[in-house]
């Protein structure tokens, strides 16, 4: 007999609970007033460069879901130096704020990565996908047997939805790409902040990550990021205005530059398709 059965058991059996599992968020985010719109960011280094810029887009899909696509690649000359491409949509369901599906792609010069996420009740399952520009390409399947997980996107839509009143955290896990991350959010107050040259009061954020084994889901340190902190709009929309991380290539920032709101079609992508949305696990 072949090992399927096997497989398909130890896949769909959720790990024992790690003990860090007591410290996540266990608040359900209010009604977050988010219109379907298109958000335009400029990424910055070491506060004198100019080195990319990015594009999130929020749509409706479906009566059930949000659809979530964001853009980013570096420009200029911080182009010469690290050339970088990625895209990424998320479908997140509109009651919960969690997702269901995320995919991703990021190309720099070496190589191109693609990752196919499912988000399930008990485990994520992650197909990854490698394509050096010279060589063979490879595709891995893994299952992490822990849930509730966020995507990059999604956490987004959830933090703003909570009530972050001062000295508040909020810890949740969160798979950015392949790997998932212990990350808290601590509101360390509220301070008024330029955005696009005007003064807006904002709530101020620093952000906390540690690694999570997806075997043992034993907990590490995040060597390549020191110190990072958000800043959202203290009003009912809680837009993201600006981020600055210190990591292992330097200081880099990210600020808000324009909001275009959607009507019509272009606020609708249409509903997900379950066959859109399948990731096998590995046999």
């Amino acid at each position: 007999m072949r090992f399927l059965l096997s497989a398909l058991f130890l896949t769909t059996t959720a790990l024992a609970e790690p003990d860090w599992a007591s410290t996540l968020t266990q608040t359900t985010p209010g009604l977050l007033k988010v219109p379907a719109c298109v958000l335009d960011f400029e990424l910055g280094w070491n506060n004198s460069i100019k080195a990319g810029t990015a594009r999130v887009t929020l749509q409706e899909a479906g009566e059930s879901y949000w659809r979530a696509t964001a853009q980013a690649s570096s420009t200029g000359f911080a182009r010469t130096l690290w050339s970088y491409d990625c895209t990424m949509s998320s479908i997140i369901r509109r009651d919960t704020l969690h997702p269901i599906f995320m995919q991703h792609s990021e190309t720099d010069r070496s190589e191109t990565c693609r990752y196919r996420v499912s988000f399930q009740p008990k485990r994520v399952i992650t197909e990854s996908t490698i394509l050096p520009k010279e060589g063979a390409a490879s595709t891995s399947t893994f299952v992490c047997g822990f849930s509730p997980v966020e995507d990059l996107l999604s956490i987004i839509l959830f933090v703003r939805g909570l009530p972050l009143a001062n000295g508040e955290s909020v810890t949740r896990v969160v798979q950015p790409w392949d790997k998932p991350y212990l990350t808290t959010f601590e509101v360390l107050g509220r301070e008024n902040l330029e955005v696009e040259g005007k003064s807006k009061p904002c709530i101020k954020l620093a952000v906390k990550i540690r690694k999570i084994d997806r075997d043992s889901l034993a907990l590490s340190s995040y060597k390549k990021m020191k110190t990072a902190t958000i800043w959202v709009s203290d009003d009912e929309e809680r837009l993201p205005v600006e981020m600055r991380a210190e990591i292992f290539v330097g200081f880099m920032s990210c600020r808000l530059t324009g909001k275009t709101l959607l009507s019509g079609s272009s606020a609708s992508s249409g509903a997900p398709s379950a066959a859109s949305m399948l990731v096998k696990p590995p046999m």
